[in-house]
């Protein structure tokens, strides 16, 4: 990972995730930062120039010698589709997100970063703005029941891992009982883990729940998990993929780290 884009305004949940940011790229070396501000409409020079200095006063004050540098960039238009656009022409390995999470009371809650999750198909790590403490020993990869064939994002659960030395659990939660337990698929799925995580994977855990969150919940209390890493789509050759209900409510009620491989 040579390459991190954080949406930025100033907020403390951009805040936040900056600082998460700056921790994690120390361990990837000749990483830089890039801190992406997005406006709806065009800004005046005097716009243009306050929020250049806020800037520069920002980077001054993160920037320390010897660790990754922070960059910054204004753009006007669609959140989504600028932070798409700059995702490739700026060669982006990872976009990192804060977020408030869902409100308590609201049905179906949404929030700016829970929607681009949804949206974009891109690797995303999203930080909790009450997540405050930085550390990375235990990852948990939260696997479905079908066979993996698109492996590739495991490359970046790779990066992360082994830039941190954290070790890799991986856990299939069951709403059926019978299916519980050691099938074809997991004996695939096992064999694609060790090739591509290699030492730092640990074990294949599975639980039955019917809820899936609350199963993957009691695992992360339980085991002192520091960061989720989830993949959204259906991986499978057959059928177009999906994202859908678990990706949305992980990424708005997890309250460590969540890393989207997409």
């Amino acid at each position: 990972m040579k390459n991190f884009l954080i949406p930025f305004d100033f907020s403390d949940v951009s805040m936040n995730a900056l600082k998460y940011a700056i921790k994690l790229a120390a361990g990837c070396e000749k990483a830089g930062i890039n801190l992406l501000y997005i406006s709806n409409s065009k800004m005046d020079a005097n716009e243009e120039n306050e929020l250049k200095n806020n800037f520069e006063e920002l980077v001054e004050k993160y920037q320390v010698a010897g660790e990754p540098p922070i960059g910054y960039l204004f753009r006007t238009g669609k959140f989504t589709d600028t932070i798409v656009d700059l995702h490739k022409s700026l060669d982006i390995d990872l976009v990192i997100m804060g977020t408030s999470g869902a409100e308590e009371g609201v049905e179906s809650p949404v929030t700016r970063t829970s929607r681009f999750v949804l949206e974009a198909d891109l690797p995303v790590l999203v930080i909790p703005v009450s997540h405050k403490h930085f550390k990375l020993k235990k990852i948990l990869l939260a696997l479905g029941e079908d066979v993996m064939h698109d492996t590739s994002t495991l490359n970046l659960l790779l990066d992360v891992s082994s830039s941190t030395k954290a070790e890799v659990d991986v856990l299939t939660v069951s709403r059926n009982p019978e299916s519980l337990g050691y099938s074809e698929a997991d004996e695939k799925n096992e064999s694609t883990l060790q090739y591509y995580l290699e030492m730092f994977y640990s074990h294949h855990s599975f639980a039955e729940n019917e809820d899936i969150l609350e199963g993957i919940d009691n695992y992360i209390k339980k085991n002192d998990v520091d960061l989720l890493a989830i993949m959204p789509k259906t991986h499978s050759k057959t059928g177009s993929p999906s994202k859908g209900k678990l990706t949305r409510e992980v990424t708005l009620k997890s309250d460590i780290p969540v890393l989207v491989l997409d």
